[in-house]
């Protein structure tokens, strides 16, 4: 698609490294808030490529693969002309061509490398329904390191060989008041801000599924992703709940990243405030104030949204590990095999490397709490499953959901 927004010159002396040599481009490189676009013609001219183009057509050849063809006004890529030089963003040049990109923020570098790696993925169709979702995701602390990253991608990789699809539970602004900070990546520039958007569309492209875990996770003086955004005391009014939902959504569709879902941090909501969140989504990943059962409950206000629970829980950081793994084995039939867990917590259990010309390689152990959940779910029958392909079946279906969550309601009530 031709992309028609405002586009700056990039000011930091951004380099591009391709298979180890440096790239110099006649024609300057652009940003847009902090997606790079670099332009196509003159990187395939440098990397050994042709490019015919044909009207909005366009076919790329390099030597030993095979040729794409692509069409800029119609499929989904963000291409732009400036000073009548065709550009396109960095992560959709990536993806077209298949190309790994490794980030250095102290030599203002980004080495790009053919990807040698074959990724096919295996989706198993059959099975009771699971769900996982990777949780606090936010452009502060250990997410903003490049490594981290880097390792981040290498947690997707393995998700998509496995044929697991994924949710990302991003916090959209980070802060951190007692450390003055304050970072919105659709508004602030830096290096590491376009290296955790550009991770957050290759999470999209590996069959992640990207939703709003508040807006900055925390009050007052608190931290994202330790505070509490939400609860009877804070942000309890309708003013305050839809200005933060709604400055959440402005940041995503700001930065082009289509949001599915929105999750309370700490499921600390009160059933007011999920009434408002309903008006906005039609899936809240967190479970139903009032009903806090093992099931999907489909909301009895709009009779629309889902609400989808947790009854797995999460890893307590890695020596929760056994504690999850007993829950699984120990999960009933009527229970939905649902969690979310902490990327960051697999790590230490992937090491980074490098190859020929510094070509990033990874080394993933197999004993990781992520490979041992993904283990034990796959023993017990499940299908991980997107919640955006959920389907509670037919009308007999909807209305035994329906019903579940007015039975739920009343004996919520009345305990009350």
């Amino acid at each position: 698609m031709f992309y028609d927004k405002k586009m700056f010159l990039v000011e930091d002396d951004l380099k591009i490294n391709f298979e180890g040599r440096s790239i110099k481009f006649n024609s300057p490189i652009y940003k847009n808030i902090n997606c790079y676009f670099m332009p196509l013609l003159e990187f395939a001219d440098q990397t050994g490529g042709e490019i015919n183009i044909k009207e909005s057509k366009i076919e790329i050849k390099f030597k030993e693969k095979s040729s794409i063809s692509i069409d800029y006004c119609i499929d989904d890529y963000k291409f732009t002309i400036i000073d009548n030089v065709l550009y396109i963003s960095l992560f959709d040049m990536c993806k077209i061509l298949s190309i790994r990109s490794k980030w250095d923020y102290i030599r203002s570098t980004i080495s790009l490398y053919w990807d040698k790696s074959n990724y096919k993925n295996c989706k198993n169709v059959y099975g009771r329904v699971a769900l996982i979702r990777f949780e606090d995701i936010t452009a502060g602390g250990r997410y903003l390191d490049s490594d981290n990253l880097e390792k981040l991608r290498v947690v997707a990789d393995y998700m998509f060989l496995a044929g697991i699809p994924f949710h990302i539970a991003w916090i959209p602004r980070f802060v951190d008041p007692q450390n003055g900070i304050d970072n919105d990546i659709s508004k602030d520039y830096s290096m590491p801000n376009a290296n955790f958007l550009f991770t957050m569309e290759y999470l999209l492209n590996r069959n992640g599924v990207i939703g709003l875990h508040g807006y900055t996770h925390q009050y007052g003086d608190e931290v994202s992703a330790v505070g509490t955004e939400f609860n009877e005391g804070r942000n309890n009014d309708e003013k305050s709940i839809r200005r933060r939902v709604e400055a959440a959504i402005n940041t995503a569709k700001r930065l082009e990243l289509p949001v599915k879902f929105f999750e309370t941090p700490h499921y600390a909501a009160t059933a007011f405030q999920q009434s408002i969140f309903e008006q906005y989504f039609d899936i809240i990943y967190e479970p139903f104030v009032g009903a806090w059962g093992e099931r999907i409950v489909k909301s009895p206000r709009n009779y629309t949204t889902l609400y989808i629970p947790t009854p797995l829980g999460y890893v307590e950081e890695k020596d929760g590990i056994d504690k999850m793994i007993d829950r699984i084995n120990n999960l009933d039939e009527t229970t939905l095999a649902s969690l979310f867990y902490h990327p960051y917590i697999d790590f230490e259990y992937i090491t980074l490397k490098s190859g020929v010309n510094r070509y990033p390689m990874s080394n993933y152990l197999e004993n990781s709490p992520l490979h041992q959940i993904v283990k034990a779910l796959c023993y017990k029958g499940c299908n991980f499953t997107k919640i955006t392909d959920l389907n509670l079946g037919s009308k007999k279906e909807e209305f035994k959901e329906l019903f579940y969550s007015f039975f739920n309601l009343h004996k919520y009530f009345k305990l009350r």
